[in-house]
């Protein structure tokens, strides 16, 4: 990983947000940073829900590349008992309390995706946890989205606003 540069003085060539399937994003970290250098970008951060787990892999694929990324993730918070979303840059890497809080997450959002499936279960969709499994494509934690998109695609409802309504 790269140092944060002193400025950022050319921000069309900038991506500070991005997520991979290390969370809920469509494309692998490899594959992201290939499209990042496709886009003509110069610095990015994988900024993944709770979690790192990608920057390494993006890492590699941006040093190759000529790619500066930044090691960052998309915390998940309370706020006056709202979850907000607060984008982390972490230039030296996770460090001490912050890797113990992506452990937690991850437990949460497992127990999080098990409750959602009962519950989809007892509405009638069967199987909801093995359907919600198949549409992330990858053993990461579930997410609400994963979620939706399985009962789109068995017809529950017609569309992922339906689904998250």
């Amino acid at each position: 990983m790269m140092p944060l540069p002193d400025t950022f003085d050319d921000t069309a060539r900038l991506d500070l947000h991005m997520h991979s399937t290390a969370s809920d994003g469509a494309l692998s970290p490899t594959e992201l940073m290939q499209l990042c250098h496709a886009r003509g970008l110069s610095h990015v951060a994988l900024t993944d829900h709770d979690t790192v787990a990608g920057v390494a892999e993006a890492a590699t694929e941006a040093e190759r590349l000529g790619l500066r990324l930044i090691c960052a993730s998309e915390l998940s918070a309370q706020w006056r008992g709202v979850t907000i979303h607060v984008v982390a840059l972490l230039p030296d890497g996770p460090q001490g309390a912050l890797i113990d809080g992506f452990e937690s997450q991850a437990r949460a959002r497992d127990a999080r995706g098990e409750e959602i499936a009962r519950r989809l279960e007892a509405v009638g969709l069967d199987d909801a946890l093995a359907r919600a499994r198949e549409q992330a494509g990858s053993d990461r934690p579930l997410g609400r989205p994963d979620f939706a998109r399985a009962l789109v695609a068995a017809g529950v409802v017609p569309d992922m606003a339906s689904a998250f309504k």
